[in-house]
């Protein structure tokens, strides 16, 4: 256990002992200290009322606390910055695949195991009143084998998003998915059973399959349990789509905090056209701006393809003022090397591009304060961006701008 989460700990045993119920850390925590790996935060299970446990818990340790009935859950933010989350014992049930479960609280530690994931999150380590590990599924022996396995053959069925779990979980900690869970993948997604998951659920967990590190990994992992076909069939339709999403993950480095997940969605569509991008926009409802950077990327990756060092921003189009990180890098990791480089050179120019004169600069000049000054600034940096004038020219082209805005 690390050192930090060491107090908290004791506070949640003395407030388990107080209270007579039996406390647990359960499921990814204990994966993640029998393997070694950083422990960020505490996720604690109680055979009991877990809200108020939580709410006892609070009082000792002062911060805020989020209740969630329904769940029988309970989050605890900390003063010192730590988050626990408390829940209740619990079995689900489910009325059909992908709907929301059913909750029955205070159950048995076995029971509330029994409705994980996988049998690696099916473990628990009791810390009052006794001391031992709670492992009725085989998980530490999986984990000794580097296996993602479902807990039995309803598991995809029952939550279809279990599909995409096993692939982040695989790629992340670098485990394989044994043959007799692919085969339980595969009758799943044959029964279709991931079609009745809504759009929105869809997109969060592609979102997080490709937030982690090695997305190219996860991809094609993706293709090879039939999952990036079930979403879109435009998702299987290109081959080399990991490649590429492996290339652009080496690229964002010249972009580092710019990028978002949506660029290696975009890498990985390549140059499909209008009709398959739209496909996979409305099958992972994508809104908002991702919405509009993911429709408009056929246009741009076609403009982008054939542009150079002096043609790179024209060629995204008349009044598009910039390109997002994502569409740059993804862009880049579809073209070839020298062409590569043109694009990632010019484009980290163009954003970082700032006018080197300012209001000021045109009111001195003799320009009226009022709404030209602000257009003349715009067209000067729509004109910084295009090529056609240098940063010596920004005034003399901007007090031009600001005469013929007024005219």
């Amino acid at each position: 256990m690390p050192r930090r989460l060491r107090p908290l700990v004791i506070a949640a045993r003395d407030t388990a002992g107080e209270r007579g119920v039996a406390l647990y850390l359960a499921g990814g925590i204990v994966r993640d200290l029998l393997l070694g790996q950083t422990v960020r935060d505490l996720d604690l299970v109680v055979e009991g009322d877990g809200i108020d446990f939580a709410r006892r818990l609070t009082a000792r340790l002062g911060g805020s606390i989020r209740e969630h009935q329904r769940f029988g859950t309970a989050a605890l933010e900390l003063p010192s910055g730590e988050t626990v989350d408390v829940a209740s014992t619990r079995r689900e049930t489910y009325s059909h695949p992908g709907a929301l479960p059913g909750i029955v609280a205070g159950v048995s530690i076995e029971e509330d195991l029994a409705r994980r994931d996988f049998t690696v999150n099916a473990m628990a380590l009791e810390l009052a009143p006794g001391r031992r590990l709670v492992d009725p599924f085989g998980a530490a022996r999986d984990l000794a084998r580097s296996e993602i396995r479902e807990l039995h053959p309803r598991s995809f069925f029952d939550d279809p998003t279990r599909i995409f779990r096993a692939v982040r979980y695989a790629n992340r900690l670098g485990f394989r998915i044994p043959s007799e869970t692919r085969e339980a993948i595969a009758a799943a997604l044959t029964g279709r059973a991931l079609a009745r998951v809504s759009g929105d659920r869809v997109r969060r967990e592609t979102r997080r399959i490709l937030e982690e590190p090695d997305r190219w990994r996860a991809i094609a992992l993706m293709f090879a349990v039939g999952l990036s076909e079930a979403v879109e069939p435009a998702l299987a339709a290109d081959p080399l789509a990991a490649n590429r999403v492996r290339r652009a993950e080496g690229l964002s480095r010249a972009f580092e905090g710019q990028t978002t997940w949506l660029c290696y969605l975009l890498a990985w569509m390549g140059h499909a056209g209008e009709r398959e991008v739209e496909r996979v926009a409305e099958r992972l409802a994508l809104a908002g701006a991702e919405g509009r950077i993911f429709r408009r990327w056929p246009e741009v990756a076609g403009q982008l393809s054939g542009a150079t060092a002096t043609r790179f921003v024209p060629a995204v189009g008349r009044g598009r003022k910039d390109l997002s990180a994502d569409e740059i890098v993804a862009a880049a990791a579809g073209v070839p090397a020298r062409q590569r480089r043109v694009l990632l050179e010019s484009g980290a120019a163009a954003r970082c591009l700032r006018l080197e004169i300012r209001g000021a600069d045109l009111l001195a000049g003799g320009v009226p304060a009022g709404p030209a000054v602000g257009a003349a600034l715009a067209q000067t940096l729509a004109a910084r961006h295009a090529g056609r004038i240098g940063a010596q020219d920004e005034l003399a082209f901007a007090l031009a701008a600001a005469r013929a805005n007024r005219e």
